[in-house]
């Protein structure tokens, strides 16, 4: 990896020439992914290097840039750095573009004190080769807090460098702050939009901060594909295919013998005969079988400014289910704040659905909040349910 790690001293004597080193270093592994390369301070000394670089050198042609460059990174990292140099520089005339000689190349300009040089050449040996991207991003992140990183960004985002969004997701998924984050991705945004992985990846890792209007920014603005029907209720008609975006609608995927319900988007046959109906045929329908539930069933989050709304939205129920019992609840994140809901009016039903409308105040501290399916009291969730209840045209509207 191209980190600055202690792998032991070089097997060798300063004085040797490089023709010489080849010769003398022959009996050891090679490998940028190998476990010499990414085994603790010490390396790999005695007969279990002997016979791993015999089986080494039998089974594929012996490379001596890359054998010089990973040589030359040991003595680079242990007490000989000036002949570490000189190897890598040796080996670097006689493979310039081989993934070790990059990486020695890398290791050795940030030991040198050459930042700048160093991420060039990390960032290079991320695109030329990406099996190795990881360990090149590792060391990138390393360095994204310091002053030459800021015009070396700026640099391979005008560059278009084709890693922008697998640097991203690779540094989302391995713990990089949201400040760290949100600093790399606000001027990428203005170059490229980021694939679903790295908006899902960052805007979770805000939602999971309390950080909902930061995630909703950027999911609003990085999409490759701008979000249609946005409003307060993201696809509240459920027309628009649930794809699993950041804000889009989220459904436990385990199933009713599970979790004691399946939650599905499904065609409503009769749904043109609705009166009011104005978004068309496909309706959320909860189906549940009598087990104990585990919630949550259904959820969106929103980033709704503080300010009073009303909440309307249909349901049908069939089955034992008593109508308004499964509901719609909503709650802030972080949770510190409470929503205050108003008591819930209900329309008399038509055609088998009912209008409901609940009065929604948030609070100034509630910047992010999650639209929940509620299923009643402790109890009910033990008891569970028997029936289908179905979900349509759900609003969240601001109060004039």
């Amino acid at each position: 990896m191209i980190e600055q790690r202690k792998l032991g001293s070089v097997p060798f004597a300063a004085t040797l020439t490089v023709s010489t080193l080849v010769l003398a270093v022959a009996g050891a592994i090679w490998g940028l992914t190998s476990d010499v390369l990414q085994s603790s301070a010490g390396g790999v000394v005695g007969q279990d290097a002997t016979t791993g670089a015999a089986r080494y050198v039998n089974q594929r042609p012996f490379d001596p840039a890359g054998w010089l460059a990973w040589a030359g990174t040991r003595g680079l990292l242990a007490n000989d750095a000036e002949l570490g140099a000189r190897v890598i520089d040796a080996a670097a005339t006689l493979g310039p573009v081989d993934p070790q000689v990059l990486r020695g190349r890398a290791l050795l300009a940030f030991q040198q004190g050459k930042v700048a040089v160093g991420l060039d050449r990390a960032a290079d040996l991320a695109v030329i080769f990406p099996a190795v991207g990881g360990e090149a991003f590792t060391a990138l992140r390393v360095y994204a807090n310091h002053p030459e990183w800021k015009p070396f960004w700026e640099a391979r985002l005008q560059a278009r460098w084709p890693a922008v969004d697998s640097f991203l997701l690779h540094s989302c998924r391995n713990g990089a702050p949201l400040s760290t984050l949100f600093a790399m991705a606000q001027p990428a945004i203005s170059k490229q939009p980021l694939a679903d992985a790295t908006v899902n990846c960052i805007g979770n890792k805000a939602i999971s901060e309390g950080r909902v209007p930061a995630a909703h920014w950027l999911w609003v603005n990085a999409m490759a594909t701008t979000p249609r029907s946005l409003g307060n209720v993201f696809n509240g008609d459920f027309e628009q295919p649930v794809t699993g975006h950041l804000f889009d609608w989220r459904f436990a995927p385990g199933g009713e013998y599970r979790e004691g319900f399946t939650a599905t988007v499904t065609r409503d046959e009769a749904g043109g005969a609705r009166t009011g109906n104005t978004s068309g045929n496909r309706v959320l329908s909860i189906r549940f079988n009598g087990r104990a539930l585990q919630l949550p069933i259904a959820q969106q989050y929103l980033a709704l400014t503080p300010g009073s709304y009303v909440l309307t939205y249909r349901s049908s129920e069939s089955g034992a289910i008593i109508p308004g019992a499964v509901k719609w609840a909503i709650r802030c994140v972080p949770a510190a704040q409470t929503t205050i809901l108003g008591s819930m009016r209900s329309d008399p039903p038509r055609n088998g659905w009912t209008m409901h409308t609940v009065d929604v105040s948030i609070p100034d501290a509630c910047t992010g909040q999650l639209l929940d399916l509620e299923a009643g009291d402790r109890l009910q969730l033990l008891q569970g349910y028997r029936g289908t209840v179905r979900f349509d045209d759900i609003s969240m509207k601001r109060k004039p």
